[in-house]
């Protein structure tokens, strides 16, 4: 009997054997040039905490994914997906960071198909060598600080999801290419009229272009795109209204147009929600939609003043008309003579009261104070256009229900808790829209009229300001075992998540961020959000609990007083004795009350001097021994050479300031935190030198950029 011949099985068996571990070896190794890419993107984005434990022995195309990192490999050894996002919104990188140096090393990886940097804190511009990522179809930068203007999108014809949402980019639209079917690019600086070829891009199924600033009308093709599904252009600009014949596609699910400035009714298609589309409509001017959440006609009727220019092609050389217009400008300039000579004999009248009373002077027999122009409370109800125009732009305020705080707040769980405390309840929650707000839940007094607390809720409505942590609405509702009877308010204010301005002058990498014209602009913020809290009502809010760590900067690194109090109602006709709040929460003497409003004003003076002094030394004041010492260093450093100034103030604002920009300040900030209350300035005065400090720091780094120039 013959032997079996186990030979070809046996050669058969090795052969698949070999292919295995060499398919296995090849998919598990990255090229070199991949995996030094990878390491320089680390140490590129400062070493994010996702890619911390890397090292020589990380196997990347084997680690296990996760919400902060993925990374997909080709059996060939190449980097097909990368993914790395931060916790929340990570602060700016240093100003060692470049992001021409980022994108060229991420053009390294060339098989690269997927590309999300989420949340890192890269800035800078986005360089127009992007578009030699021919091969990405995925692109997520959201939530960074890229500015500037967009790049050149059309070259990347395999790109089918854009998401830059949360930057700085604009003002022009991106050029794009047809193959997009996602598009995020909401909370940037995109401005102008909604381009005319997103119609023709037919394969687009989402287009989030919410909270920009565009203006005028929609596009009406726009919803009648076939493939589209999800459309928000809510918080713009948009105006004019919708045509009754507008249709929509087939496949359109959701559609938010919010917060803009559009009139008229609404089509058909989007007139209600049904269970196959959601539409969001609010606080608009729209007569088809519920009133309750509408503004009037008039709010979206607003239009700015414009000259009317004569018609180019009319002719003006005619005999009469001549005559006329020579008898206008005659009529003109005899009235401006006229104006000018009544205005010089009222300067030469009041200019001896109005010597020293806006400028520090150089101090004279040791004394260093400002000029304090008296207020009464009946002067604060003349509010300054400065005061008004800190108002514009602010979100509508608006009523919520308790659905939506409820929602927000996964029905006020624990695990949104921010605080408890004498002052109430404090809950992070995030709205539909996807903003994340603070809401503060208040108990009512049991013998608290409605009338009270109406008068009470309009007054708070008032507390909004760019530079106020600003109330966006409240809610009245019913507490535990009282269906019937209002026992609880939630007010609802804007979340800022982006640290303490003390934390900006303590923490390395934040630090850096703020050099001297930073640190000056967030202190003008403070002492504007102070001007209208003193000015807003009367008598104004005082004792505003003005500590640094109530400071918080956003993005943008736009100062925002938070704490600050609440206002208080009169308990009789006379507005001359006690005050009260109708909510239970924790009281003194000093909670607003009108018989120690100036006090409480000189307070809050002394608690802005306290703040710029650690602005300017970098160092917290200390106890009352300490800021004495601090004060004296600083008073006899005026006297001394400019380089004695320059040693006290914060090592990392050297060589960043004007020294006449810094004394100036230094001279603000020794005012303000006098032991005298009377000595202390008012808050305009505060205000017009600070920003005098940033006139003089403006012209001198104007100058450095033409002797450098030169």
């Amino acid at each position: 009997m013959p032997k079996p011949n186990f030979l070809p099985v046996l050669l058969l068996l090795l052969h698949t054997i070999f292919s295995f571990l060499s398919f296995f070896s090849c998919s598990q190794q990255l090229s070199a040039s991949q995996s030094q890419a990878l390491f320089r993107l680390r140490r590129i984005l400062e070493y994010p905490p996702p890619l911390s434990s890397w090292n020589r022995y990380t196997s990347f195309c084997y680690l296990p994914s996760s919400a902060s990192l993925s990374i997909s490999c080709s059996s060939t050894g190449q980097i097909t997906g990368l993914y790395i996002a931060g916790d929340g919104r990570r602060p700016a990188l240093s100003a060692n960071f470049s992001s021409d140096s980022l994108f060229t090393t991420l053009s390294r990886l060339n098989s690269l198909t997927s590309l999300s940097l989420v949340s890192l804190g890269i800035w800078g511009p986005l360089p127009a060598k992007i578009k030699r990522m021919y091969s990405l179809q995925a692109l997520n930068l959201s939530s960074n600080y890229f500015n500037g203007t967009f790049p050149d999108f059309k070259p990347m014809a395999l790109l089918s999801e854009l998401d830059l949402g949360g930057n700085f980019l604009g003002p022009e639209f991106p050029s794009l290419a047809n193959s997009i079917a996602t598009l995020v690019l909401r909370k940037n600086n995109i401005r102008g009229e909604l381009p005319v070829f997103l119609a023709a891009l037919d394969h687009l199924e989402k287009l989030d272009l919410s909270s920009n600033k565009l203006s005028g009308p929609i596009p009406p093709l726009l919803f009648s795109l076939s493939t589209l599904r999800y459309l928000d252009l809510s918080a713009n600009k948009l105006h004019g209204a919708l045509p009754s014949s507008l249709s929509c596609g087939n496949d359109l699910n959701f559609v938010d147009i919010s917060s803009n400035l559009l009139v008229g009714g609404l089509p058909s298609c989007i007139r209600t929600n049904s269970s196959n589309l959601i539409v969001l409509n609010s606080w608009n001017c729209l007569s088809a939609a519920d009133l309750k959440y509408q503004h009037p006609n008039s709010y979206c009727m607003k239009k700015p003043l414009a000259a009317v220019l004569p018609d180019s092609n009319k002719k003006v050389g005619s005999k009469s008309n001549l005559g006329l217009i020579l008898g206008v400008v005659g009529g003109i300039i005899g009235g401006i003579l006229l104006i000018g000579f009544i205005l010089l004999l009222f300067l030469r009248k009041v200019k001896p009261e109005m010597n020293g009373v806006k400028f520090l002077h150089k101090p004279i027999d040791g004394s260093n104070s400002i000029p304090v122009a008296k207020r009464t409370p009946a002067d604060a109800r003349h509010m300054s256009q400065g005061v008004i125009i800190g108002t514009l732009g602010i979100t509508p305020y608006r009523v919520f229900t308790i659905e939506e705080l409820e929602e927000a707040t996964n029905g006020f769980d624990s695990s949104n808790l921010v605080s408890e405390g004498r002052q109430g309840q404090f809950f992070k929650g995030w709205l539909q829209d996807g903003s994340t707000v603070l809401v503060r839940r208040l108990k009512l007094k049991q013998k608290n009229s409605p009338q009270n607390l109406l008068r009470y809720i309009d007054i708070i409505s008032k507390l909004r300001h760019r530079h106020l942590v600003s109330i966006l609405g409240h809610c009245i509702s019913a507490g535990e075992g009282n269906a019937n009877t209002p026992s609880i308010v939630s007010l609802v204010f804007e979340y800022v998540s982006n640290g303490t301005l003390r934390n900006h002058l303590t923490e390395w990498r934040k630090r850096e961020m703020l050099k001297w014209p930073q640190r000056v602009t967030a202190v003008i913020g403070v002492a504007k959000g102070l001007q209208f809290l003193h000015t807003v009502i009367v008598p104004g809010l005082t004792w505003n609990d003005l500590k640094i760590e109530n400071i918080l900067l956003d993005e943008t690194l736009t100062a925002k007083i938070s704490n600050y109090n609440l206002p208080v109602l009169p308990k009789n006709k006379n507005k001359k004795v006690d005050c009260e709040i109708p909510f239970d929460v924790w009281e003194d003497g000093n909670f607003g009350s009108v018989q120690n409003f100036e006090n409480g004003e000189k307070e809050d003076i002394y608690q802005l001097g306290l703040i710029l002094l650690e602005v300017i030394t970098g160092k917290p004041p200390g106890l009352q021994g300490e800021l004495d010492a601090v004060r004296a260093q600083l008073l006899k450093s005026l006297t001394d050479s400019p380089a004695k100034l320059g040693i006290i103030v914060d090592p990392t604002i050297r060589n960043t300031f004007a020294y006449d920009s810094l004394r100036r300040a230094v001279e603000i900030a020794i005012n303000c935190a006098s032991k005298d209350s009377t000595e202390r300035p008012s808050i305009d005065d505060v205000l017009w030198n600070l920003q005098y400090c940033i006139q003089i720091q403006d012209g001198w780094a104007s100058s450095e950029n033409l002797s450098t120039q030169s």
